[in-house]
């Protein structure tokens, strides 16, 4: 039950801060675009001391299709229970949607994303309220690159006026699945 809940909590207690991306499965096209966006931020997250971490309520045995399909190499916690979604929602860092769908037995969570401090700090705390017009969750993500800016800048203590942060549409996604 608390695997995944003392795992994080271990994870946070050894790097400086967590980059936490929540996705929902290795069929998402949506989901895979932005694992690699954030694949390719890990140069700059562990230069800092800091951790990547995929998080995702699919079986397991799909966490090899998702790595095939994203070329995401980081860690990735398999919660089928949502136990640690739901323990990021009591603490009051990341409100991560559960939503049914077939092959997820306790539902499937929603892509979120969290930056966070090892001292507990919020950085940053994003989370898709699914919808139509987000295709069901699926559409409307955060840039990486420009949620990155803003959260290195915190880390390094800048007062510099934060990026602001765009969404990532279903246009780039298709591009990207039809030219790569």
């Amino acid at each position: 039950m608390a695997t995944s809940i003392a795992h994080f909590d271990d994870l946070l207690a050894q790097h400086d801060f967590l980059l936490v991306l929540y996705y929902r499965g290795h069929w998402c096209p949506f989901c895979t675009s932005h694992l690699k966006a954030f694949e390719a931020l890990e140069p700059e997250i562990t230069a800092l001391n800091g951790k990547m971490l995929a998080v995702t309520s699919e079986l397991e045995q799909h966490s090899e299709a998702t790595r095939k399909s994203s070329g995401y190499t980081g860690e990735i916690i398999v919660d089928t229970e949502n136990f640690l979604a739901k323990e990021l929602k009591q603490r009051e860092w990341l409100d991560v949607a559960i939503s049914s769908r077939w092959g997820y037995e306790h539902g499937m969570a929603q892509p979120s994303l969290l930056a966070i401090k090892q001292n507990k700090e919020v950085l940053y705390s994003w989370a898709i309220v699914p919808s139509l017009m987000n295709l069901a969750g699926a559409k409307d993500r955060p840039v990486l690159t420009q949620v990155w800016a803003n959260v290195e800048a915190q880390l390094q203590g800048k007062k510099a006026s934060p990026v602001e942060v765009g969404t990532i549409g279903a246009g780039s996604v298709i591009l990207e699945k039809l030219f790569g």
